[in-house]
């Protein structure tokens, strides 16, 4: 039900304020979307697969409203309450508003709102400015429901047979194929804390972010939304959300999760440095994957180089664009999150990439040559320091999102 007074106009609590503060600066539920008014009853279900894990968020400088967002709990006990989310919504935004600081707003306090309303004092206990996450504790008086996480698996066989987007028998990991239909979910603001939902589709697109390990989705969410859970048809969490004009970007949860798990073991964040952007061999031209069959028939999958920073340990390790990666460190590289695995691992370290390079292979093809030696590469893994780190769009405008 929408006020049709002003606070002005009699004696309204502060909530009641807050909410004539937020209907005035037209920050919409996902469902105000046009796009996104109707809700078929799959993307109902999935919603409420997770809903009793989502919350909203809201930061204070002081006693002042910064921002809202969302997040997942992802542990809870009767010590403390976990909840994973983006970091945007407690950090400031630069001088000219285009980028977010790697600094937190002043005199930051949080305030977390679960399903049924209550409302407690959120803490801030790891933050990395990087990746742009945040864990955030608070404690309630017993455990509260945990979110499902879906570990995913992006690698597909490109020369077999069609995989299906269901998880099959037995199996622990969902297949994320372009086009496979995702989900944003979130938790309104303000009472009566509903929650939100978007539906979309995975893209191979690139976000055109610093941060190379994001994924594109086509969801549609509002800023109140960033930090919320991108789940799939079974309700898992794949991945934490981000808010843009005409995407939604999203942190694989794979790579969220290890950095909260490496947080929590070795009290530091892990910041690997890949100095190139890759991406899935199915997003190859399939002239090049053809080409490749030719000389490596069992070659089906891996990470094609689609650049490279110079001067990084990628490029002085000796890679170059359109390389296909199909080993690191001893192990099978079948998509972009099994080699970010990898990496993360190695960290400090050196790993030895097995190659397939293009040139060669043209060129193998031309002489009608069967056997060839693979490229072997060593390369350093590098660890971000803070003059490298990832930038943060800062919306000039957070209601055109």
């Amino acid at each position: 039900m929408f006020w049709e007074r002003s606070p002005a106009s009699s004696n309204y609590s502060l909530d009641d304020e807050y909410y004539f503060m937020n209907l005035a600066a037209k920050k919409p539920k996902f469902c105000e979307r046009t796009f996104n008014a109707v809700q078929n009853i799959q993307e109902k279900r999935v919603a409420l697969e997770v809903s009793p894990s989502v919350v909203a968020l809201v930061s204070y400088s002081g006693d002042e409203q910064f921002m809202e967002g969302s997040g997942t709990i992802i542990e809870s006990n009767n010590d403390a309450t976990i909840v994973l989310t983006a970091a945007s919504f407690i950090r400031r935004c630069s001088v000219r508003n285009q980028f977010m600081e790697n600094d937190l707003i002043n005199d930051l306090k949080v305030t977390v709102y679960s399903q049924d309303g209550q409302s407690y004092k959120g803490e801030v206990v790891a933050v990395d400015c990087h990746y742009n996450l945040a864990a955030i504790s608070f404690h309630s008086k017993g455990p509260l429901p945990t979110a499902k996480i879906g570990e995913v698996d992006d690698s597909l066989d490109v020369l077999l047979d069609t995989p299906s987007f269901e998880l099959k028998h037995h199996s622990t990991s969902y297949k994320l194929s372009a086009g496979a239909e995702v989900y944003a979910v979130a938790r309104y603001f303000y009472k009566p804390f509903d929650p939100m939902i978007a539906s979309g589709a995975y893209w191979l697109d690139r976000c055109g972010y610093d941060c190379k390990e994001l994924f594109k989705t086509s969801c549609r969410i509002t800023k109140s939304g960033e930090g919320g859970p991108l789940i799939n048809h079974l309700g898992e969490v794949i991945g934490i959300m981000y808010c843009d004009s005409t995407l939604t970007p999203c942190m694989p949860i794979s790579i969220a999760y290890r950095w909260w798990e490496h947080f929590k073991t070795c009290g530091k964040y892990c910041r690997p440095l890949l100095g190139m952007e890759v991406g899935n061999f199915y997003t190859a031209d399939v002239a090049m994957i053809e080409r490749i069959n030719q000389i490596f028939p069992s070659v089906y999958n891996g990470v094609i180089v689609e650049e490279v920073t110079e001067g990084s340990s990628a490029s002085l390790a000796g890679l170059r664009v359109d390389d296909v990666i199909i080993e690191c460190a001893g192990r099978r590289v079948n998509g972009f999150l099994v080699f970010s695995e990898i990496i993360w691992e190695n960290v400090g370290d050196h790993v030895t990439l097995v190659v397939l390079r293009q040139n060669n292979i043209e060129k193998i093809l031309l002489a009608k040559k069967k056997n060839i030696e693979q490229i072997h590469l060593r390369m350093f893994v590098e660890e971000a320091t803070l003059d490298q780190f990832n930038r943060w769009p800062s919306l000039p405008n957070p209601n055109s999102c």
